[in-house]
């Protein structure tokens, strides 16, 4: 089968297509007809060697796919089913023609969505829809999402307008438009606005990290919450009176279900920005490490 692979870690440059075994499903796992395979930023921290497993080289790329069900497992989707989830961190295999994936992983595909639609959704979602579990109850409260037209973002967004929150997002101004679209109740220009003018939240979710969690204290109430994803919480700056955590992904084929319902009633857009051939996952990459993508970046395989 074809897949990206690389064999040490480094830029854009080390991943390459290669002939590879097809992979064999272990007890409780379900093969997999890759169709389309999502990208996200921790497929190029992996590639660089800031995500680590304990595989030898070569190793594979990618978390999310969709596709179709060629081996299953007895209560497992049926043979020929059009199914999306996310595998396990962190090992990659999503990139590639085949893949193993966890009965627990999966879920039937949205039925309004292609399958690079659906492959946009998994991790990028359940970043969202875990990371507003860990807040506790939204609604009614105010919840900030830095970074709300990316991946993560423009799904968090539309969960916490979904159950009942008043969201306030940041982004570019290009993609202001893009969040009243979602429903963002008060879009900000990341570039100008001054955030801790305006009335303090309940709930600021850190898609960015560094600068952008350092200053996220001082956003919140006493008594917020701060959800930080892409780095641990620095406790050099932790302020008395404000929980805060960080939520690292896992896959859930169940809340990707729930996910898919919502979908397919129409209470959640998913916005893809380009569909890529797999034999240019280094351009999808070197498109991502720029961080201005609006929604998600999808290979087709």
């Amino acid at each position: 089968m074809r897949a990206v692979v690389f064999s040490r870690y480094g830029d854009e440059s080390v991943l390459e297509v290669a002939e590879r075994p097809a992979p064999r499903p272990a007890d409780g796992e379900v093969l997999v007809e890759v169709r389309a395979a999502g990208v996200n930023p921790v497929d190029w921290k992996h590639r660089e060697g800031q995500v680590r497993s304990d595989r030898p080289f070569p190793l594979g790329m990618g978390w999310d796919m969709a596709g179709t069900v060629l081996r299953t497992v007895p209560g497992g989707p049926g043979v020929g089913e059009a199914v999306y989830g996310m595998l396990p961190l962190p090992y990659g295999g999503a990139y590639q023609e085949l893949c193993t994936v966890p009965v627990a992983a999966l879920a039937p595909r949205p039925t309004r969505l292609t399958f690079e639609e659906a492959a946009a959704v998994p991790l990028a979602a359940l970043t969202a829809w875990q990371a507003l579990a860990a807040a506790g109850t939204v609604a009614g409260r105010r919840v900030l999402v830095h970074a709300g037209a990316g991946g993560v973002g423009h799904f968090a967004v539309q969960f916490a307008k979904h159950a009942g929150a008043h969201v306030t997002a940041t982004a570019s101004a290009r993609n202001l438009d893009f969040l009243r679209r979602l429903g963002v109740d008060e879009p900000v220009d990341r570039a100008g606005a001054d955030l801790s003018a305006g009335e303090p939240h309940d709930l600021v979710l850190d898609t960015v990290g560094g600068a952008v969690q350092r200053s996220s204290w001082a956003l919140l109430r006493p008594g917020g919450t701060l959800i930080t994803l892409p780095e641990p919480v620095d406790e050099a700056y932790r302020v008395p009176g404000i929980a805060a955590r960080r939520v690292i992904v896992a896959p859930d084929g169940a809340a990707l279900g729930e996910i898919g319902a919502l979908i397919d009633r129409g209470a959640v857009h998913v916005e893809v920005q380009e569909v890529l051939p797999l034999r240019e996952a280094a351009e999808a990459h070197r498109i991502s490490r720029q961080g201005r993508v609006r929604g998600k970046l999808v290979l087709s395989v």
